[in-house]
């Protein structure tokens, strides 16, 4: 049964009862008849639960106890017995310099089939500190039997030596220079000369003193001032002195922008005996701004320069730029500069030479080029350059026509070219490089003379070198030479004959002191002319031994 509907019961039970107590007490008749009532009820009971009782929770933390706690332990003690014990430390001693010693002397000895006798030598101090110097002396020569007086001979000697302080480095040389060649381009058929008549020496002191500072770091100031004295002379009695002073300063002023200036001061006075005196002057001053950063250099100055009592403002300005770095480098510029045309100068590119003449000057030359080049690889390199190229007053060779084994200048007041210059190169370590180098000059305008006279418009130049096992080296050279116009005494012209040329040499080391080696030249036996009159050595072979200590 539903508890609900018992507890209505029990209700409504009571609810009668309290009702039947509220009526009044009748007395007791005889039996009277039963009387109808009526129970009226006013409304159900429903019955509820309380409400339960409810509890309001407020969450809250503790409070932060701050007080410390004295925690007590005990670690047991724990004997551990070692098999092996530690022997005391001590210090070891500083190793010897893994540097061996140097081999700073060499003597270099050999003959060859031009009767060629080859002597050469160096001696050096080693390693220093402070100081250092050396001492270098280089003997050749050679007479070819064929053509009558065509010999030569150098001697070259050579002093120099450097002394160092906390600051300054001190640099000085001493250097003999004597070179003997002779007039061998003449009819031998119907001339006959004397020996003495057409020898011809070169003499020549040099000696150069020179300072720099030895900056901390790259942000330091630097300078490297120094001054060479040249006496020239030759077999008859021409006589040239030169003083040239140089003082370059350099001054890094921000991380990549470097402002430096040079001072350049050329004087030359040259003489015939019992002549007059003729003065060659150069004075110059480049001040230049450097920008240097990653994958851009840019070179900018200028050269106010005074050279035959005339003064140019010249451009010096060099740009590169990196369109793949280290593999592409655009590189253009646009540069101007005087090369001194001293009887020194001259005697150097021509030894036949008469001379200096009276009215030379000196070239100006102005250069307007761009180019590529950079690295392919890990082994190939490569440079590019296409140039236009002017002269002005640039002196030419021409044979005299008084004695045509002889040659005289003539001056060309401007002359103009397009070059293209290219070079690729390969190296592998110390193991095997190789070069291919070529210069081509396509002259399209002078103004004074008929042709660029004994100017070659080509040139180029393979070089290649192998080691077998650090002990055996082998290295060619392959030459390529144009022909060069030259003019005759019936003031008619001609050209030489191009030519191909190549050396050849080897060299063995047999031990640490000792080596054997062999230079082969001009192998095609080619008796090319680079001057008219004048040809080359035929083939020459001259080997002998290398003892260095």
């Amino acid at each position: 049964m539903n508890t609900l509907n018992i507890f209505n019961k029990q209700a409504l039970f009571l609810a009668a009862l309290a009702v039947a107590s509220l009526l009044p007490v009748s007395k007791t008749y005889a039996q009277e008849g039963l009387k109808q009532e009526t129970i009226d009820i006013i409304s159900t009971n429903q019955p509820k639960l309380r409400d339960a009782y409810k509890l309001n929770l407020t969450a809250s933390l503790p409070n932060v106890d701050t007080s410390k706690p004295a925690l007590k332990y005990q670690i047991p003690a724990l004997n551990l017995n070692f098999m092996y014990q530690a022997t005391p430390l001590k210090p070891l001693a500083l190793g010897k310099d893994s540097l061996g010693n140097l081999q700073n002397n060499f003597l270099k000895l050999g003959y060859g089939n031009l009767q060629t006798p080859y002597v050469q030598a160096g001696f050096g101090s080693g390693r220093h500190e402070q100081y250092n110097y050396g001492l270098y002396v280089n003997y050749t020569g050679s007479k070819d039997s064929k053509i009558e007086d065509m010999q030569y001979s150098n001697l070259n000697v050579l002093a120099s030596g450097a002394y160092l302080t906390s600051k300054l480095k001190f640099d000085a040389s001493l250097a003999y220079d004597r070179n003997t060649v002779h007039y061998y381009g003449y009819d031998h058929d119907t001339a006959n000369f004397k020996n003495k008549d057409l020898a011809q020496t070169f003499n020549q002191i040099t000696a150069i003193v020179g300072v720099e500072n030895r900056p901390q770091n790259d942000w330091a100031f630097t300078f490297k001032p120094d001054v060479k004295f040249i006496l020239f002379n030759d077999s008859y009695k021409r006589t040239e002195n030169t003083f040239i002073f140089k003082a370059p300063i350099r001054k890094q002023i921000f991380e990549d922008i470097y402002i430096g200036v040079e001072g350049v001061f050329d004087l030359s006075t040259y003489k015939v005996d019992n002549g007059k005196a003729i003065n060659n002057n150069i004075v110059a001053i480049h001040p230049a701004v450097d920008i240097i950063k990653p994958g851009f250099v840019l070179h900018a100055g200028v050269n106010p320069t005074w050279s035959d009592n005339k003064f140019k403002l010249l451009p010096d300005i060099v740009n590169e730029s990196h369109l793949i770095k280290k593999k592409l480098i655009l590189s253009s510029g646009w540069i101007s500069y005087f090369e001194k045309n001293s009887y020194r100068n001259l005697a150097t590119k021509n030894p036949f030479l008469a001379g200096l003449s009276e009215n030379m000057m000196n070239t100006r030359v102005e250069e307007k080029y761009t180019g590529i080049k950079g690295t392919l690889g890990s082994h190939f390199n490569y440079n590019t350059k296409f140039a236009s190229v002017t002269w002005y007053d640039q002196p030419l060779f021409i044979n005299d026509t008084l004695d045509t084994k002889r040659f005289i200048t003539v001056n060309e007041t401007m002359l103009r070219a397009f070059q293209l210059h290219a070079e690729i190169g390969y190296i592998e370590e110390e193991k095997f490089q190789a070069r291919l180098t070529f210069d081509w000059y396509n002259y399209n305008k002078q103004e004074t003379q008929l042709k660029p006279w004994h100017l070659p418009p080509f040139q180029g130049d393979l070089f290649a070198q192998y080691t077998i096992g650090r002990k055996f080296h082998l290295r060619a050279d392959l030459f390529a030479l144009s022909g060069t116009y030259y003019l005759l005494p019936n003031k008619d012209f001609n050209k030489t004959s191009g030519a191909w040329d190549m050396n050849a040499g080897a060299a063995y080391d047999i031990g640490k002191n000792f080596g054997l080696w062999v230079n082969a030249n001009n192998i095609f036996n080619s008796h090319y002319q680079r001057y008219y009159l004048y040809p080359t050595y035929g083939f020459n072979i001259v080997g002998g031994v290398l003892i260095k200590f």
